[in-house]
């Protein structure tokens, strides 16, 4: 089963299979984690047997819409779970069309208060989709078949209703393991949530690091990748002017030995699983 499980408490969202990391075969029921080349902004699929998605953020358009149609079965017109790190349009614009197009079970984001027109038609499509709604705080657990595979780390209390002076400081920080493989997914965490994660003891080895905030310069900081040391770093990034990612990220990167992979270069950046 996969379920979500608060501090006091754990809901059945729907049922699946396990996956282990072990190479691929076309005969094999597959699992996936693909981080889309979604332009400049975040969305990141998470794919498991049974026809089962997680969606990490959307992208700043509906390109996510295609991206989905060539990643899911011409059947399935269900996203089991879609989590939102925090609710820039770099991330979230586009989960407003798959809201529109897909059958959205489950939604969790931090439920910060933020005045934009794309966050108030986010809010009211969950509302009006019928979708559960969960709100993250560190420690919660997204579990598959009784084993957890999403731990959530930021932020660290329910901060829903709250105003940050910077939004990013309510992003949702998660781990993701599947089989013996890790991802820290960080949506825009910068520097002052990454010392504060690293601080409470949150961060650890990681084999893919989802890199903060597009490669910005305010992310990524040298006590973050000394906790995390992420044998493979992942920058989600398109054609911009604020300089991301920022060559002084990509050097600290290549310094710690990190194999560098950037969306606007590689395309659709993919792993792949299987059953054993």
């Amino acid at each position: 089963m996969f379920g979500y499980k608060k501090t006091i408490l754990g809901v059945l969202l729907l049922a699946l299979a396990t996956v282990s990391y072990a190479g691929f075969d076309k005969n094999e029921k597959r699992a996936s984690v693909t981080f889309f080349n979604i332009g400049q902004g975040d969305a990141t699929l998470v794919s498991l047997p049974g026809d089962a998605q997680i969606l990490v953020d959307g992208g700043p358009s509906d390109k996510i819409l295609a991206k989905l149609e060539s990643a899911l079965p011409f059947y399935d017109k269900e996203i089991e779970l879609v989590i939102l790190t925090h609710p820039h349009a770099d991330h979230l614009r586009g989960l407003n069309y798959v809201l529109r197009e897909y059958k959205v079970k489950n939604v969790l984001f931090s439920g910060a208060a933020y005045e934009s027109g794309v966050y108030k038609e986010f809010i009211e499509s969950v509302s009006s989709e019928g979708a559960e709604i969960y709100l993250a705080k560190a420690g919660d657990i997204v579990s598959w078949r009784g084993r957890p595979i999403i731990k959530i780390l930021s932020p660290d209390s329910l901060v829903s209703g709250q105003s940050f002076k910077k939004i990013h400081d309510s992003t949702v920080v998660s781990r993701l393991t599947l089989g013996e493989i890790s991802f820290l997914l960080t949506g825009d965490a910068e520097e002052a949530l990454e010392r504060a994660l690293v601080g409470q003891g949150q961060v650890s080895d990681v084999d893919v690091l989802k890199v903060g905030h597009h490669g910005s310069k305010t992310s990524t900081s040298q006590g973050f990748l000394a906790a995390s040391l992420p044998e493979v770093a992942v920058i989600s990034v398109g054609k911009n002017s604020y300089g991301h990612p920022n060559p002084e990220v990509t050097s600290r990167l290549e310094t710690l030995g990190s194999k560098v992979l950037r969306t606007d270069e590689a395309g659709d950046i993919v792993w792949r699983f299987k059953l054993r």
